[in-house]
């Protein structure tokens, strides 16, 4: 990565530090999104994800191929609307961000066209199928994303383990081709900048930054795979459980307790944890929110390990997923028990 590459993208994250600092237009406000209020601190945060990441992709991307860049636009103009509450109702949110990716997809011809499974590859061979099949798991991405995104440095965090896989593997075994190499490293370099800050809550992704960061990650690991058939569709599983499960357990979870399925809450995994560690008393309560994310991600680090080095083994990579999942369902459990607990504890002194 060539060294005007670096220095501009640091000129574009403080860039645009300063200039949303001054002008306090996406200051981070978290009046609607209640998934996402364990973020609140003392700091002055800026949702800065979604402007800098998408100037780094309209600046660096490869492709020429303009709709590309018009569909990075809009789907980071959809999650402003979301961030300045000026679309607040998720339904249409949600049916502007499929429309958004249904293009996308079609556009790009995207495709998922083996899972491994027989009846599954019949039917992803008509073409109308396998159109929203890659339209559903781009949408389960993308929102899955932007559940987690509810501590500080989660999904940043965890886009860069997913990326820098990709660097490891391909190192592993030069048989495996990584497109627009370049790109990729100044992504994840544009990335780490913001985690930085975003650890820290200084800045934050917001809706735009989440949609646009997924949206990437799942237009690159898409194409990534179909161009290296030696690889398990799994092993994109094994790596994207995580948002990926956030959001069907969400959506079981709120239909099981008959809440209404559209509506964002705080819930989630990350949201009990953080809950459960506050309650412990034992760490400083500005701190709780970084500690909880960076023990997180290292918890998810040995199934990037595993997946690492077992990136064609289906069955070793359908077991990582098995155990991961296992595992969540097992904390999530254990910890709303333990904050009911200390519920009725707090309640009855």
């Amino acid at each position: 990565m060539e060294f005007n590459n670096l220095f501009l993208i640091i000129i574009s994250f403080f860039f645009y530090f300063a200039l949303l600092k001054k002008f306090h237009f996406l200051d981070d406000k978290i009046l609607s999104s209640s998934h996402k209020r364990l973020v609140l601190n003392n700091k002055s945060s800026i949702l800065l994800g979604g402007p800098y990441l998408l100037t780094i992709i309209l600046i660096f991307i490869p492709y020429e191929f303009y709709p590309l860049k018009v569909i990075f636009l809009l789907i980071g103009i959809l999650g402003l609307l979301s961030d300045k509450d000026f679309l607040t109702n998720p339904k249409v949110r949600i049916f502007i961000q499929c429309l958004l990716i249904f293009l996308f997809v079609y556009l790009q011809e995207l495709e998922i066209d083996d899972l491994r499974i027989d009846i599954l590859n019949k039917m992803l061979s008509y073409n109308l199928f396998n159109i929203f099949f890659t339209v559903f798991c781009i949408a389960i991405l993308i929102n899955g994303s932007n559940f987690i995104d509810g501590l500080n440095g989660l999904l940043s965090g965890y886009i860069i383990i997913v990326l820098l896989s990709i660097l490891f593997i391909s190192y592993k075994d030069p048989t495996i081709v990584v497109m627009d190499k370049n790109f990729l490293n100044i992504f994840i370099f544009a990335i780490f900048i913001f985690f930085i800050f975003n650890i820290f809550g200084y800045v934050f992704l917001g809706d735009s930054g989440s949609y646009i960061i997924s949206l990437f990650v799942g237009f690159y690991l898409i194409k990534f795979y179909t161009i290296n058939e030696i690889l398990s569709p799994y092993y994109i599983a094994a790596i994207l459980w995580y948002p990926i499960f956030e959001n069907l357990f969400s959506f079981m979870r709120r239909l099981v307790n008959k809440n209404q399925i559209s509506k964002a809450d705080n819930s989630h995994l990350h949201h009990l944890f953080y809950k459960f560690i506050k309650s412990k008393n034992f760490i400083i309560e500005k701190n709780i929110n970084s500690f909880c994310s960076i023990i997180i991600l290292l918890i998810n680090l040995p199934s990037f390990l595993v997946s690492n080095f077992f990136p064609t083994k289906t069955i070793i990579l359908v077991s990582i997923v098995t155990i991961n999942i296992s595992i969540y369902l097992l904390a999530y459990n254990f910890f709303s028990k333990q904050l009911k607990n200390y519920k009725k504890s707090y309640h009855f002194k």
